[in-house]
């Protein structure tokens, strides 16, 4: 280890260390770190200072703790999320995500929550312009090698969905919105809304992550012809975990100088 800098916490410096082992392959993705006595007799400082960097490690989505089982390097690669091209290659299999996932040579699975019928959240119920009828919700949390990636509740205008096999799991190749084309009402165009915020309780749990990472929280609505508003999926990512990616073309024109 690298002499101590007075001018820096002794804990920092410590889960800088670590961090560059991570990074460089001392501590490979999946393995479990040293043991906190071992790495406090290794660095020769004390245990709680070990303690409070591998939690500045934690803090930061880079290593999770399993209990009785040890602390363990983050075993998923960083994500990305094209919101252009994912949509746009859905039809290869079952899903944006589940194309996202298998992108990268990683097992994608799904776990549904619920399926059913619904009150919409007001905020979802005001997007889908459905005046307090009832809404199609389809709950559920996406797996990348049996890590939690992400959670997505996508809701649906009941009266639209309610004789498709929307209302099942399996709803086949092109998803949700490959069906809803089979309805007559294939969306045409897309917005997303993107905060960032913590937690809640639920949400770390299902995730499993510390409460101190941050998640994106991102709204996304899909329109049908006639700026018919078709679907609202809620997505909760580890912002962590996920890298967002947009692109778009110059609008004002070829040869515009910014």
């Amino acid at each position: 280890m690298s002499v101590i800098e007075p001018s820096k916490s002794q804990y920092v410096q410590i889960a800088e260390l670590l961090q560059r082992r991570i990074d460089d392959g001392t501590y490979p993705p999946g393995s479990v770190l040293p043991s906190e006595p071992d790495l406090a007799n290794e660095l020769n400082v004390s245990r709680v200072t070990v303690n409070k960097a591998v939690t500045l490690l934690r803090a930061s989505g880079a290593v999770k703790v399993r209990r009785g089982a040890g602390t363990f390097v983050r075993s998923l690669p960083k994500i990305p999320r094209d919101a252009v091209a994912r949509f746009a290659a859905r039809g290869q299999g079952t899903g944006a995500g589940q194309v996202e996932i298998t992108k990268l040579n990683l097992q994608s699975r799904t776990a549904y929550l619920h399926i059913g019928e619904v009150t919409a959240p007001p905020e979802v119920d005001r997007l889908l312009q459905l005046n307090g009828r009832p809404a199609l919700v389809r709950s559920r949390v996406l797996f990348a090698n049996e890590e939690p990636t992400q959670l997505a509740d996508s809701y649906y205008p009941w009266a639209l969905v309610k004789n498709s096999n929307l209302t099942e799991p399996d709803v086949g190749k092109g998803g949700s919105y490959g069906r809803l084309a089979d309805l007559g009402h294939g969306p045409v165009r897309f917005t997303e809304d993107i905060n960032v915020r913590m937690p809640t309780d639920d949400e770390r749990r299902r995730l499993e992550i510390e409460p101190t990472l941050p998640v994106f929280e991102i709204t996304h609505v899909a329109y049908a012809e006639g700026d018919q508003p078709v679907s609202v999926t809620i997505h909760v990512m580890p912002g962590h975990l996920w890298t967002l990616r947009y692109g778009w073309n110059d609008m004002a024109g070829e040869g515009a100088q910014g």
